[in-house]
């Protein structure tokens, strides 16, 4: 049988092995068209770059591979700092790719990724049940998200019921007519719907105003011009809500400034309650209200989440950290009118 090693690779992709070896190093660029068939070769023959040698000897990879979006907001930059922090704790390194939302350029690099040696990898982007069913089917790494089970997060419950629980205390201030923002998610079950849903539950137990025009809806990555589009046709002169939550605190700071410009108090004439709890909201002014998230559990149940899909070892954390805190500030106060 024919040793493969990377001429062998080259020989089957019908390129020089330098080109091979630009593929697998990204270290100058090739077409797209040459890059997709050597990575096919190199799949198809299960070679393993000898970079990565270790994984030949039944050694496993010291890498961790993650899969960011291309729009990352300050919640999931602080999120990554304590990933990798967590990960170097254990000994492992991070390797990280960005890539758009589309499903087809997460297959490539998760190519990318197989190739390098990588046995698992988190996902920013949470994937649909048929996602990871073809990833499954097609792909050796091992693919995990906010969402998947051996992350013990509890996440969609969490989400839900600290929303409802926010908006209760601002009707237990007095605010009957209260509007939100949310994020349109293509996968109906996720911690962003369970935010919307939270907040609905809210609004129909405590009997208040369920007015439809309360509610904003934002699509994929927040541009400044979508959320002012949104709050312009939620705020209306004659009738504006007395308080507002939104779905991040990116969203419900563009949304303060807005409303400041066109001569409204915060929080005398509107309050302001938003979701993430990043370092930034507690130093805009007034200072932001949120439900702060507990960053750094979630990054240590996710790394232990991944080994755990690497050698089987389960690694439990403390659920008592997982608590989600509503932070009040000088966003929110009493209803004036």
């Amino acid at each position: 049988m024919e040793n493969i090693d990377i001429k062998f690779i080259a020989k089957k992709s019908e390129c020089s092995i330098a080109t091979v070896s630009r593929v697998i190093n990204r270290s100058k660029p090739v077409s797209e068209e040459l890059q997709k068939r050597v990575i096919d070769t190199i799949r198809k023959y299960n070679y393993n770059p000898s970079i990565y040698a270790q994984n030949l000897a039944g050694k496993k990879s010291r890498l961790l591979g993650f899969i960011m979006t291309n729009y990352i907001n300050q919640y999931q930059l602080l999120l990554f700092r304590y990933l990798n922090e967590f990960a170097c704790k254990m000994g492992y390194g991070c390797i990280i790719r960005y890539c758009n939302s589309g499903f087809e350029e997460k297959l490539e690099v998760l190519r990318e990724l197989e190739i390098r040696g990588i046995e698992v990898c988190f996902s920013l982007f949470l994937l649909s049940q048929e996602e990871e069913a073809y990833i499954k089917e097609h792909f050796r790494i091992k693919v995990c998200h906010m969402q998947s089970p051996e992350m013990h997060l509890n996440i969609i419950e969490k989400n839900e019921s600290s929303v409802y629980e926010a908006v209760c205390y601002l009707a237990q201030l007095g605010h009957k007519r209260i509007g939100g923002i949310f994020c349109i998610d293509e996968i109906d079950d996720s911690f962003l719907m369970a935010r919307k849903r939270g907040f609905l539950k809210a609004i129909s137990q405590i009997n208040l105003d369920q007015d439809e025009s309360l509610i904003g809806q934002l699509h994929g990555e927040c541009e400044k011009d979508s959320v002012i589009s949104v709050i312009e046709k939620i705020f209306v002169p004659q009738k504006p809500p007395t308080a507002l939550f939104c779905y991040s605190d990116e969203v419900a700071i563009e949304v303060m400034s807005w409303i400041m410009k066109q001569g409204y108090r915060i929080p005398e004439d509107i309050s302001v309650l938003s979701f993430d709890g990043i370092p930034f909201a507690g130093r805009v002014t007034p200072s932001l209200s949120t439900i702060s998230q507990p960053v750094e559990y979630q990054a240590k149940c996710i790394i232990n989440g991944m080994l755990y899909l690497q050698d089987g070892i389960e690694r439990p954390c403390d659920e008592k950290g997982n608590e989600y805190l509503l932070q009040i500030r000088d966003s929110v106060g009493f209803p004036s009118h």
